[in-house]
């Protein structure tokens, strides 16, 4: 019998500041580094921003509440402080063409000059389009609201 040594697959933590971009609903999630300078920077809210040439995914800061704005929700452990921050980000995602089908971790650079958190996405992420947004139908409320509107 010849034996083979399973080498496993995991990711080490980075101590970089990072975005995860999530398979679960285009979730966003900030690890402690990154979570860590929002919070250093009193972020509560940010606008979500992106430039098509370079392919960069803004977060910028919004001290007041925006219609357009996006909340950031930290994560807190009694004796470690703020462990992580998220958002959701799926309707972002879908309207810059982001295929968000794997889970993903880009690193997050301050942009002192535009005062703007700043994203890299490769282009192989991009399907060329826009992901259209589907009508979901089904359910009780749902339902109710699709006959009364008949």
């Amino acid at each position: 019998m010849a034996w083979e040594v399973f080498t496993k697959e995991s990711r080490t933590r980075s101590t970089n500041p990072m975005l995860t971009i999530g398979l679960k609903l285009g979730r966003c999630a900030l690890n402690r580094a990154a979570a860590l300078m929002f919070e250093k920077e009193g972020v509560e809210d940010v606008l979500l921003m992106f430039d098509k040439q370079s392919r960069k995914f803004g977060l910028r800061p919004t001290t007041k509440k925006d219609a357009r704005s996006f909340s950031i929700r930290y994560t807190k452990d009694k004796v470690k402080g703020i462990t992580g921050a998220a958002f959701a980000g799926v309707t972002f995602l879908r309207h810059i063409g982001y295929d968000f089908s794997t889970s993903q971790s880009y690193a997050v650079k301050w942009n002192s000059d535009e005062s703007i958190f700043e994203v890299q996405l490769p282009e192989e992420r991009f399907s060329g389009a826009q992901q259209p947004l589907l009508a979901v139908e089904g359910g009780k409320k749902h339902g109710k609201l699709a006959a009364a509107g008949d």
